[in-house]
């Protein structure tokens, strides 16, 4: 057995719920991401975890697609953690979200794959292709990150948009999170047509 484990540390202009927000908009990936990305649909989720299937390009092999169910969930309120598989090799993504000042986090993302067996031979390919993955996502993820720490410092709301008047366009309280995000109706977003689809309620568990 052999234990791949990358870190990868950031600061960034916009608050962690910001960040947050962004990691849990799978509306997005494949329209920012569609380098990566070539389908993705969501099988459950609540206010703490989500289910979902992913096809993923190998970066600059694209060619080559990686099939891949993954489960995200909310450790704490600054921490996501992602179970998933790829070409069989289970892998754990631990994102930390920490605010550090007004408008400013830092990021740290933490990498875990498990290699066994002959898997042991895709050791050197992973630990070449994780830096590449997470330098392309988030370069591709920062423009949306900054437009929404502005939209959300004018007062923006989710599908309702900026205040009408002008002088209302100020906001310097906490910008909130809150699972499930709000996304598209069903009959509008692909990630949520799988039959299989399920909103948990939330808090509602055993």
């Amino acid at each position: 057995m052999k234990i791949l484990d990358l870190t990868f540390k950031r600061k960034v202009n916009c608050s962690a719920s910001v960040c947050l927000w962004n990691h849990w908009d799978h509306d997005h990936i494949n329209y920012t991401h569609e380098g990566i990305y070539d389908n993705s649909q969501i099988y459950y989720e609540d206010d703490r975890s989500i289910l979902f299937f992913h096809s993923i390009k190998v970066p600059f092999l694209p060619f080559i697609k990686v099939n891949t169910i993954d489960l995200t969930v909310l450790k704490d309120k600054n921490t996501v953690c992602t179970y998933g598989f790829q070409f069989g090799i289970p892998s754990l993504t631990t994102a930390k979200y920490i605010d550090i000042g007004k408008d400013k986090c830092s990021v740290e993302v933490n990498y875990k794959f498990k290699f066994s067996g002959i898997k042991i031979l895709l050791y050197p390919v992973i630990k070449y292709l994780v830096p590449k993955w997470n330098n392309q996502t988030w370069e591709e993820d920062l423009p949306l990150k900054m437009r929404r720490q502005k939209v959300k410092r004018l007062g923006f709301k989710d599908f309702k948009g900026l205040p009408e008047k002008t002088k209302d366009r100020k906001f310097q309280g906490d910008i909130e999170f809150k699972l499930p995000i709000t996304r598209l109706k069903k009959n509008d977003n692909k990630l949520t047509k799988h039959p299989f689809y399920n909103l948990g309620k939330k808090g509602n568990y055993i």
